[in-house]
């Protein structure tokens, strides 16, 4: 039996913890938001591409011209998972073997033909591009979602006393939420109530504002850390699609 140790967990913690508070002054933290800021219009582009090919192929395949379609979108997804793969390489800095391709082996026409169409690596960059355009909009919900919280947490002493700015928890009337249990005891009913209401707060000092700009700043180091962890388990992901199924 392998007992993990209280101290070792402390100190797995504390890695942690140094990590994530190191993130902003960390090169690599803001490669890894460039990437996750690319992934959006890169999907885009990969999915109106894949769309547009493969319907523009398949519905014009009964006179043959949509052969030759559907092969340049075949060929033309290898191209951008080799794009892909750089990409990932220079900004994540995840190590991609490039796969081997059996269609660009010295051999005829027709037998490049069948591995191309057949090929295992063909349809792992097709399926990664399009999957792109999912995780994409993924990508793009979370960096807007954190960063909007952030720049509105940083910003507010330049703005907390505007005129019609309300900052803060605006509420018409105050939320009541109310839990209540009853229980029969030696023939009485024993209950307990418990009662809590939100009302509404507004900041409306400037120190009030500057503590929440220093809210700001610790929720920027934490964003920071949340797109290092979500881009490197895209970096696994395009390895997983992309690169050499021996070596993974």
């Amino acid at each position: 039996m392998n007992l993990r140790s209280p101290s070792s967990s402390i100190g797995r913690v504390g890695t942690v913890f140094r990590s994530i508070v190191a993130s902003p002054f960390r090169p690599q933290t803001y490669r890894n938001l460039l990437y996750l800021l690319l992934v959006f219009p890169l999907g885009t582009v990969y999915f109106v591409f894949l769309v547009a090919g493969l319907s523009l192929g398949v519905g014009l395949s009964i006179t043959l011209v949509g052969i030759p379609i559907l092969l340049f979108v075949l060929l033309a997804s290898h191209g951008f998972a080799a794009f892909e793969r750089e990409l990932a390489r220079r900004l994540l800095g995840v190590d991609i073997v490039s796969p081997s391709y059996a269609f660009l082996e010295d051999r005829d026409a027709t037998a490049r033909v069948r591995a191309l169409v057949l090929g295992r690596e063909t349809y792992a960059a097709v399926g990664y591009l399009a999957s792109k355009f999912v995780v994409g909009i993924g990508a793009f919900v979370l960096v807007t979602l954190l960063f909007s919280i952030v720049i509105a947490l940083l910003a507010m002493p330049l703005y907390y006393d505007q005129p019609n700015a309300q900052v803060g928890l605006v509420l018409e009337e105050p939320v009541q939420f109310t839990s209540s249990i009853q229980l029969p005891w030696d023939g009485l009913l024993v209950g307990l109530e418990i009662g809590l209401s939100i009302v509404s707060w507004e900041v409306t000092s400037f120190a009030d504002a500057l503590a929440f700009s220093a809210v700001g700043v610790v929720a920027l180091v934490v964003s920071l850390a949340i797109c290092n962890a979500v881009a490197w388990l895209l970096g696994q992901y395009t390895r997983l699609f992309l690169g050499r199924p021996s070596v993974q």
